[in-house]
């Protein structure tokens, strides 16, 4: 951790990654090598005439038998309408109720140590193990993403999770939402058009305000040294320039190279305050007037300026700037935070302050006011709890409060967030819910609508995550943070001490470090694509018709499958070549309510419909083959392919055979030529 003290700019080292091998893959159970054996077909239909098992007269059997055999044709008859014609007619394919497939696994589902050198965020294989369904479209096992802090680093870990089902072997959704609403957006980021000209060079600590539509961007350093370059930025001609002074109207010369300055923009002029010039703090206040092209020191006619310093933050509201914190370097006891205690170490901030006063080093938690009607300086006298002293935080204006986040206090770097109102000088912590950002500094901060918006800092490497934080409207309602997830593969780089600004619908960022090197991108974030995002809530399409399988609302039909009712409607069972034939030709089942199904089980029957209801299915490994020979007896093509990739992640030597007489029977080809 950087001392409070250090003058050159924070050199973050990222630490070596390590997590606890005990939670990848927590509550995943290494599943048993085991043989599946595939339900058996209708035993009744199978034995001998002449058996009687259930002690009927032979001639009510014989009725029975006729029976049966009357629908087996319809069947047959069903099944041939349904197919589409092909070449020659496949041999009528037996029912595979004695198949066993020998299912292998591979050892990343091991709970054990022995499996646990997968690096962080690795991708997962295509094997699965029984009771991981997968989905539809052929991709691996879902996988979760879990945050896991090391140290001050913060990671995701990618964690393989099983998924709860029925005892009919089926995952239901309870109404699920089908997608990310962020899924079908446009990219929210973006790299800025620009039309040439002269554009200032890669830096950090550098600050910028906006004016008239103009970018204009001061000092910072470069990795060499701290400049004092003025550049502006056209958003009308999206070009850049450098700002000069005008010499014919006798302008100073402009303030010192420095960094770590504030900069803002009132009237028609661009102001610069504080900042560290390579060998001390300084207190020079500088102003550039736009009418003039001119530089000027500011006139100050009263009052105490805040003391020399660097890393402070500062915002504009009405006819004053305002100035919070920062670091000077000064010896000096903090007074106003009571018994606020460290929740780290339990001590509290006298002992925290006067162990800083030891270390002759101090952040700041004072406010100053620049009153530019009356030019004089205040020291501004605040009721309720101040924050922590900090620096490298940031404020932004919202009402008529200044917002307060983030920084770094000598120790640690802080995620709480302050509120202090104009009207009535207090300070107050700001309630805020959802999942807060981590902790950190040298971020930046810029309201748009009513919401603060954080994006990158340092929280002991680079960031680059982008956090919304909706602020209250009323006094009943409370702040919500929640992280901004954009889809695209344009995300910006990792970064500290940058610099950005709003500016018609969009947040535009320039520059800052990444812990190798300095940046000279110019990136927007689009907030009318981001907002628009979430306009439109995620379909739930997909899961309502998931929980209309065997409903017997608005139900048109019932199957009697293995001697239980299974409710269903015609009009989604259409899609289905077998069903269509079934309702729609002549068959007596077309004006039956109740049509019994004989040879597919109530648990793979219910599969079925689920995919002819959805299109989507989860296909668990050990029911594969039992749904791939009911696809295939239904006609549903792509339900077949499904189940027949679904296969060749379970082949291996042993189940090969088995696999080739199924694919061959079924006219599976590519199942067929895999298990050759």
């Amino acid at each position: 951790m950087n001392p409070p003290n250090q003058e050159e700019e924070e050199v973050v080292v990222e630490e070596p990654l390590t997590m606890d091998n005990s939670n990848t893959g927590e509550g995943v159970q290494q599943p048993p090598v085991v043989a599946v054996a595939t339900a058996a077909s209708a035993a009744a239909a199978a034995r001998p005439p002449e058996q009687n098992l259930t002690g009927q007269p032979q001639q009510q059997q014989q009725q029975q038998q006729s029976s049966i055999h009357d629908h087996q044709m319809r069947q047959a008859m069903l099944r041939q309408q349904a197919r589409p014609p092909v070449g020659h007619a496949a041999a009528a394919a037996p029912r595979l109720s004695n198949l066993s497939l020998a299912i292998a696994y591979p050892n990343r589902y091991n709970n054990n140590n022995n499996n646990n050198n997968r690096s962080i965020g690795e991708t997962s294989s295509s094997w699965v193990a029984v009771g991981n369904p997968t989905i539809e479209r052929g991709g691996p096992v879902p996988e979760r993403h879990f945050p896991a802090t090391v140290g001050t680093t913060t990671t995701t870990t990618t964690t393989t999770t099983t998924d709860d089902r029925n005892p009919a072997g089926l995952y239901y959704p309870q109404h699920e939402a089908d997608d990310d609403p962020q899924i079908h957006t446009p990219a929210s980021w973006s790299i800025v058009d620009t039309n040439g000209g002269i554009p200032p060079s890669a830096r950090s600590l550098h600050a910028a305000a906006i004016l008239n539509n103009v970018l204009y961007v001061f000092g910072g350093y470069d990795g060499y040294s701290r400049v004092n370059t003025f550049h502006a930025f056209s958003f009308a001609e999206k070009r850049w320039s450098p700002v000069l002074p005008s010499s014919a109207a006798n302008s100073s010369p402009p303030p010192s190279p420095r960094d770590r300055h504030v900069a803002f923009s009132f009237g028609n002029s661009f102001y610069v305050h504080g900042g560290f010039d390579g060998t001390s703090r300084v207190s020079d206040f500088w102003r550039f007037d736009f009418s003039s092209m001119t530089w000027r020191e500011v006139v100050v006619l009263g009052g105490r300026p805040p003391s020399p310093r660097h890393s402070h933050a500062a915002v504009v509201h009405n006819h004053s700037f305002y100035c919070f914190g920062g670091y000077d370097g000064s010896y000096k006891y903090v007074e106003n935070d009571d018994d606020d205690t460290d929740p780290k170490g339990g001590r509290t901030n006298l002992q925290l302050s006067l162990s800083l006063c030891l270390a002759h080093k101090l952040t700041l938690s004072d406010l100053h006011e620049f009153n530019f009607e009356t030019s004089q300086w205040n020291t501004v006298t605040t009721a309720g709890r101040r924050p922590r002293p900090r620096y490298r935080a940031t404020t932004v204006v919202y009402k008529n409060q200044i917002i307060l986040y983030g920084g770094h206090d000598g120790t640690r770097h802080l995620s709480d967030t302050h509120v202090f109102d104009l009207d009535t000088n207090t300070w107050s912590a700001l309630v805020c819910e959802g999942l807060e950002p981590a902790p950190r500094d040298s971020h930046i901060a810029v309201m748009h609508a009513n919401s603060m918006y954080v994006f990158g800092g340092s929280s002991g490497s680079a960031m680059n995550d982008l956090h919304e934080l909706q602020l209250p409207e009323t006094e009943s309602s409370v702040a919500k943070w929640r992280p901004v997830k954009t889809a695209g593969t344009d995300q910006p780089s990792h970064r500290f001490c940058h610099v950005a600004v709003v500016h018609n619908e969009a947040m535009f960022v320039f520059g800052g470090y990444d812990g190798a090197e300095r940046l000279s991108d110019f990136i927007r974030f689009d907030f009318a694509v981001y907002e628009l995002s979430f306009e439109v809530p995620p379909s739930t399409l997909v899961s309502e018709f998931r929980a209309m399988v065997d409903d017997e609302t608005l139900s048109d039909v019932t199957f009697i499958v293995e001697g239980t009712p299974v409710y269903a409607h015609k009009l989604l069972l259409m899609r289905c070549s077998y069903f269509r034939c079934l309702f729609l030709g002549d068959m007596k089942e077309s004006t039956m309510a109740t049509v019994r199904i004989e040879q597919v089980s109530h648990p793979i029957f219910l599969q079925v419909l689920e995919y002819l209801y959805t299109d989507q299915l989860r296909i668990p490994v050990e029911s594969a083959m039992e749904l791939f020979e009911a696809a295939d007896l239904f006609c549903i093509p792509r339900l077949k392919q499904m189940c027949e990739r679904r296969i060749l992640q379970s082949i291996r030597v042993e189940n090969a055979a088995a696999i080739f007489h199924a694919a061959d029977m079924h006219s599976a080809l590519a199942l067929r030529q895999k298990a050759k």
